[in-house]
């Protein structure tokens, strides 16, 4: 056989692998969500923050959790309502099954969500779906600060253990210190039917950051007032719409 002859029999058989893959990755790709199809909505993520104090003596450092008064139900609805409708989707907020908050910690915290959902969430979520008539949910749930969530974007001068939403003060800093926030949440768009439970979209909160500039070392570290907590609730509604609409842009509906 002449190299003319195997080069052209090389770049044939090339092209029928480039073919075979190309039809096997539009078989697996997820079809496209109707227009006008409901969203059923989900909060997991509980009111509150958590403060990381970094101590100039390691043994001085903390971790504690303090409760807000905010409605992240309200402040979730807000910031996809609006991204949602413009695909032509309906927004339908739906209060958590009790089996889907038991579920909490091993489907959606201690999960490697990067590799997909756990296959023992299937239940819990199909039982979600079905309370709200929906085939589609959009879960908001706290994750933590470690390679299975947040890959190489994990923060490196925390704690592993910081979950949801929260804050690190550094008492090196003194009065000049401006608190990093921090949004150890997961946002997953998943779909139920036929096919079963499939993680269509996933959007992690860890690559959003702030500084709290308005903030001022109270008395006690440890207690900050309920009121200086309160103006981190436009800072958290901002970083909460930024990962919505990154989560809707991933979003495809028929034309």
């Amino acid at each position: 056989m002449t190299s003319l002859k195997r080069s052209v029999l090389a770049a044939w058989a090339v092209g029928l692998v480039i073919t075979a893959a190309s039809a096997l990755a539009r078989e697996r790709a997820p079809r496209p969500i109707e227009k006008g199809a409901q969203i059923g909505v989900v909060n997991l993520l509980n009111p509150e923050v958590m403060h990381y104090h970094a101590a100039i003596d390691s043994n001085g450092s903390f971790l504690k959790i303090q409760t807000v008064s905010w409605s992240i139900d309200e402040m979730l609805a807000g910031a996809l309502q609006d991204p949602l409708a413009q695909l032509g989707l309906t927004m339908t907020p739906l209060v958590p099954t009790a089996t889907l908050l038991h579920a909490r910690e091993s489907c959606f915290v201690n999960a490697s969500l990067a590799d997909g959902l756990p296959r023992s969430c299937a239940a819990p979520l199909l039982e979600q779906a079905s309370s709200g008539g929906v085939s589609y949910l959009i879960i908001l749930a706290p994750g933590l600060n470690d390679a299975n969530h947040a890959g190489r974007s994990r923060l490196e001068n925390v704690t592993a253990m910081m979950r949801g939403w929260g804050f690190l003060t550094r008492e090196r800093a003194g009065a000049k210190d401006k608190p990093t926030l921090f949004d150890e949440v997961e946002m997953l768009l998943v779909g139920v039917g036929q096919d079963g439970v499939t993680l269509r979209a996933r959007q992690w909160g860890g690559v959003y950051t702030a500084q709290w500039q308005t903030y001022t070392a109270p008395a006690d570290p440890h207690q900050i007032p309920d009121e200086q907590l309160n103006e981190l609730q436009p800072m958290y509604t901002a970083l909460l719409s930024r990962q919505a609409k990154d989560l809707v842009a991933q979003i495809h509906v028929q034309p």
